[in-house]
Parts: C-alpha cells; structure tokens; sequence
C-alpha cells in the first residue's frame, strides 16, 4: 500500500480550484501518467460520476474507472477506484487563504489478489508518480488564476 499528502498554496479562488479537480476529465492535463481521461456519465458533476482514466504503466496503459463518493463544494471531493487488482482512493481538501487556497491532496493506492505480491515495490514508485502529478495540477491550478 502507497500513500501520499502534498500539500500546495495556488493564487486560485476555492471554487475554481475545487471544480478543477472534481472534473477529473481534467487529470489528462495535469498529471502525466494519465494518458486520457473521459467522463462516463452526464449531468452535473457530483456524487456518483464517474471517469475513466488511462494510466501508463511502462510500455503499456491501464484503464482505472474513478467515482465521486463525498462531494462537498468547494471544501472536499473524493475519487475512489477499485478493480480486481488494486483499490485507490484520492481525497482533496480544499481550504480558503488570504492569497487563493491550501489544496492538500490525500492519495492511497494499494493493491489486491494477485497484485499482492508486487506491493512492497509499489510505495517508491507511486510517490514518485504521485508527486509529479501534484505538482502539475499545482502549474494547471496557478494558470487558472492567470485566465
């Protein structure tokens, strides 16, 4: 099992920062393990929809399937994934500062059944991976705030 808390200010209002990460059409974007990113759903984003992301993993890419499970705009948002072999869980907390907003991004992902086995070796890797994606949602976020 892997976990991660980053923490990062951007000069970005709590809304626009909040609605950027709940779209996570935008992960895409941002972080550059996720080759692609759709929505599977219609209607407003909220509890229950869903995204499906295609995360490369070395030569290849995996599709994961990402659902909303807390929703409380513009402070929290949720994002679980579960598949036969792995379960994650993204949980970002959205606070007010007096120049934009604190974004602390909580992530674990570990992995199940067979997957077991490469678990141990999964820590190093996902840190790595993870950082690098917060620090591109952190460049995505800052431009939002140029816009």
């Amino acid at each position: 099992m892997a976990r991660i808390s980053e923490p990062l200010n951007v000069p970005t209002s709590i809304e626009a920062a909040f609605d950027h990460v709940a779209d996570f059409t935008t992960s895409a974007a941002w972080d550059p393990g996720i080759t692609e990113a759709r929505r599977l759903d219609d209607g407003p984003i909220g509890m229950g929809s869903r995204f499906e992301v295609q995360l490369k993993l070395g030569p290849t890419t995996v599709p994961l399937v990402y659902e909303i499970t807390a929703y409380e705009r513009p402070n929290r948002v949720v994002l679980t994934t579960k598949g036969l072999v792995h379960r994650g869980e993204d949980d970002v907390r959205f606070q007010p500062t007096d120049d934009g907003t604190e974004v602390t991004w909580n992530a674990l992902f570990a992995l199940r059944g067979p997957g077991l086995l490469l678990d141990p070796a999964l820590g190093v890797g996902f840190r790595k991976t993870a950082a690098k994606a917060v620090q591109g949602l952190e460049r995505s976020l800052r431009a939002l705030a140029t816009n």
